[in-house]
């Protein structure tokens, strides 16, 4: 099996697909900015992953693109929305939907790509469209509670490591389980053996985020595409910083403290929290997180009946990124 052409090839079949799904929508002053995101790239996990899950069950790319669509097109939206809520700038090294338009624009922009999803659900060839719908509502349901909990924990004194993969289970878990998830329901597997595959996404969303967390601090700049130490300059709760406000003493203590959203450190401050945490021993914790968490997902994917290899390989391929 070579995992590297296998990802290539979905990522192939998704980007055209993508493409052609709104290829000659009008009016231009809406879709331009649609096509725009569509345009913007980025890995395609999400819908890999479903179509890989659904392999072992026998549907083909085919039967299941239009679901692939869907989970892909829900996440873009969801990063359109939250560029807002986050004043930010740039998206993978390009202005912002709403900088490069404005707040208004980017408001459609978001709204038509979730429409887009949910038309592409009930495009989905299935007899089983009501637990496919089922599982696409909790989906976004999980995505929205787990924005409005960021929201909430960026500003909290005592933010615990409890509070932080709360958050993760519904912000990225949600995504990522109900990728996998839809990927048996389209398959005709059973409730346990969905709820396995959605329990297994649960465990690769918190891999997921504690690595995004960690590369943010320790990845190169230029490979990850963003400032090294950017969360921690604008103040973000992530785990890292759940776990220093937790171990630290004293001056650590008054030193993790102060990072809130508005007064974040400076880039001089760095490379000082990073040897803090270092000392705290936090940043191997998070390895060893990434590495626990990744061996859940896996684990719970090979219980499953059917031929997981393909899944299994991408699963821990997501846990060894570097950028």
């Amino acid at each position: 099996m070579d995992l590297s052409k296998t990802i290539e090839h979905l990522q192939s079949e998704v980007e055209t697909h993508l493409t052609n799904l709104v290829k000659d929508h009008e009016p231009n002053e809406l879709y331009d900015s649609v096509r725009y995101v569509i345009a913007g790239g980025g890995k395609r996990l999400r819908p890999i992953l479903l179509l890989l899950s659904a392999k072992i069950f026998g549907v083909t790319t085919q039967q299941a693109m239009p679901l692939a669509l869907a989970v892909e097109l829900v996440h873009n939206f969801s990063l359109v929305h939250d560029d807002m809520m986050d004043h930010a700038d740039s998206r993978r090294g390009r202005e912002t939907v709403h900088i490069r338009w404005n707040t208004d624009t980017a408001i459609l922009c978001g709204d038509v790509l979730l429409a887009l999803a949910t038309e592409c659900v009930g495009k989905t060839n299935s007899d089983a469209q009501a637990n496919l719908t089922r599982v696409y509502g909790t989906m976004i349901r999980e995505l929205c509670e787990g924005q409005a909990l960021d929201m909430e924990i960026g500003h909290k004194a005592d933010l615990t490591t409890h509070d932080y993969l709360n958050m993760v289970d519904g912000k990225t878990g949600g995504l990522l389980s109900a990728s996998i998830e839809l990927g048996g329901v389209i398959g005709g597997a059973d409730s346990e053996t969905c709820h396995v595959l959605r329990q297994a996404g649960k465990s690769l969303g918190r891999a997921f985020q504690i690595l995004d967390d960690l590369l943010d601090l320790i990845a190169d700049d230029q490979r990850w595409g963003k400032v090294q130490g950017g969360d921690l300059m604008e103040g973000k709760g992530t785990y890292l910083l759940a776990e220093s406000r937790q171990r630290a003493k004293g001056d650590d203590s008054a030193f993790f403290a102060k990072i809130r959203p508005g007064s974040g450190l400076t880039h001089e401050e760095i490379p000082l929290a990073r040897s803090k945490m270092e000392a705290l021993g936090i940043l191997d914790d998070a390895r060893q997180k990434v590495h626990d968490y990744t061996s859940n997902a896996f684990t719970q994917v090979q219980s499953i009946v059917g031929n997981t290899d393909e899944l299994g390989a991408l699963i821990r391929h997501m846990s060894h990124r570097i950028y």
